[in-house]
Order: C-alpha cells, then structure tokens, then sequence
C-alpha cells in the first residue's frame, strides 16, 4: 500500500513538473503525445488477441474465454482511451476508427463463443444444431457489422447537413436588422437543437454507456453555450462569431468525403 502511495505521488509531481514543458510545445506536438494512450491500446489490444487466438491450438476454453472479455472490456472502457483534448481536430480520426475497432471487438467476441461451440461439435449428436447456432451467429455478425458501418455513414451526413444549417443561419441572423431578429433566432435554436441531437449520438453504438461520442462532454456542454451566446447577441462579438463557425466547420470539416446520403 506504501508502495502504491508513493507510485502515486511520484506520478503526480512528475505530471506537475513536466506541465510548463508540455504547455511550451505547439498544437501539433501536444496532439501527437495526447494520443499515445489511444496508439498504446490499439497496438497491445492487438498483440493481446493475436496471442489469444494462437493460444486456442493449445487451450480453446482459455481462448474462448480471453476473446470474449476482450469483446466485454472494449465495450465497456474501449472509449476511455479517446483523448479528451483537441475534440475538433480528432473527429475526424475519431470518426475513422471507431466501427473498425467496434467491429474488431465483436468479431472477437463471436469467435470465442465459436471456440466455445467447438467443444459441443465433438459430440456426434449436436453436430446439426449446433452447425445451425453457429451459421447463425456469424449470420448475426455480418448483418451487426454492416448496420455499424451504414450507421457511422449516416452519422457523418447527417453531422454535416446540420453543421451547415447552423452556420447558415446563424450568419443570417448576424446580417439580418435589429427587429426582423426574432424569427430568425427561432430558426437558429432549432438548427441548434437538430444538430445538438445528433452531437448526442456515441459513434459506434446505440446505447449511451458503451461507444465512443462524437465530442466530449465538456466540449459538448462549451458547444452549446457558445451557440446559446451567438443567437442571443445576434453574433455582435465578431471574434466568438467567428471562432463559434470556425468550430462548426471543423465538424463539416471531418465528415468531407465520407458522406453518404443514400445510407
């Protein structure tokens, strides 16, 4: 325990004293060195079912086992290794690998339950039903997996129309006089709630305690106050009106050539 205290403050003190070091370095590099968690998950992640499914030759249950907790801890703590920093900047990065690391943890999950079934193929006569579990289950997995991507797909269109219908209006609002302002500040706060709805939406999943989210919450939560400011001033503080779309466009900004709006 005395061990454990002092492991703890020493990383604390070195976090402090490499703080001025860290805050000296550029946007670029402090984003670079932030993502290393999210870079060190991936690789051991990997290297962690490489090892499990080369362990299936020797021991299947133990296999079997490791592959679905794999499945169950991605689920559960997979998004905690998204570096909360630089929200705009990583959506795009964010975007890009959350179904492929979502559909990586579920494959890993079906087969485990596969090396599972192996044992109950060996008896003669559950050889038919459980060649149908099995089929069945892979069956699951395709239509789950493409659902996952058409879902990411639809994401993106739907995170960038609503981007541009805030911008739009709430340039409109800004050039608009002084008593034509009320309509176009209820068009706005519908545009921002439309998009605030679809900000809300984990990347990956349906459910709101296991994915990854389209922005932190904290940056969510500075979002909207901007937002809310904007339409109540009319963007009469040009420099927050600016850096407000300048951040909207940087949610255009990571949908650009992935949009599909047949999804």
């Amino acid at each position: 325990m005395a061990l454990l205290a002092m492991s703890a403050s020493g990383c604390a003190a070195s976090a402090w004293l490499m703080r001025p070091w860290f805050n000296s370095l550029s946007s670029a590099e402090q984003r670079r060195i932030t993502a290393l968690p999210v870079v060190g998950y991936i690789a051991l992640g990997s290297l962690f079912v490489l090892c499990t499914i080369l362990l299936a030759f020797s021991g299947r249950w133990t296999s079997a086992l490791l592959l679905i907790a794999v499945w169950v801890c991605h689920s559960l703590y997979g998004s905690g290794f998204e570096p909360p920093s630089a929200a705009y900047e990583r959506l795009r990065g964010r975007l890009a690998r959350a179904a492929p690391m979502r559909l990586a943890a579920n494959w890993c999950g079906i087969l485990g339950v596969l090396l599972g079934l192996s044992y109950v193929w060996e008896q003669p006569e559950y050889r038919g039903a459980t060649l149908s579990i099995a089929a069945s289950i892979i069956v699951a997995g395709v239509v789950a997996s493409l659902r996952i991507l058409a879902r990411v797909r639809r994401l993106r269109t739907s995170l960038d129309e609503d981007a541009a219908d805030i911008i739009r209006k709430l340039e409109t609002l800004r050039q608009l006089p002084e008593g034509e302002r009320d309509a176009q500040r209820d068009a706005a706060e519908a545009a921002w709630v439309k998009l605030r709805r679809t900000l809300d939406n984990r990347i990956d999943t349906g459910v709101s305690f296991s994915g990854v989210a389209v922005l932190p919450r904290p940056t969510l939560r500075e979002l909207h106050h901007s937002v809310h400011r904007d339409i109540r001033k009319a963007g009469a503080d040009r420099a927050a009106h600016r850096q407000l779309l300048a951040r909207l466009r940087m949610l255009r900004m990571a949908c650009v050539g992935r949009t599909d709006t047949l999804a």
